[in-house]
């Protein structure tokens, strides 16, 4: 990766610093919503991608391509294919 200049990383670290003081006041409740809230997000964007890439499913269709997608998610996450690194007993 590029060095980035000092101009651009005073940018990015007081974009950073402004983001951490906004999730700091977030109320805990709002806090506790937010990971549903991106699974839908993420789950209509997912549908939205299915049905870019097929246009000729209808909803049926674009729902199976889905919970196959989810499926393999899952598989994956079952399996412990990714993990952290810092979790090996190296």
């Amino acid at each position: 990766m590029s060095p980035v200049d000092a101009e651009t990383q005073q940018l990015m670290d007081s974009i950073f610093i402004g983001k951490a003081l906004r999730a700091r006041r977030t109320p805990m409740d709002e806090k506790m919503l937010d990971g549903p809230r991106l699974f839908d997000l993420n789950c209509a964007l997912t549908r939205s991608g299915i049905r870019s890439q097929f246009p000729d499913f209808d909803e049926a269709q674009v729902e199976r391509e889905f919970c196959r997608r989810l499926a393999i998610a899952r598989r994956i996450d079952d399996g412990n294919i990714y993990r952290n690194i810092e979790d090996t007993d190296d």
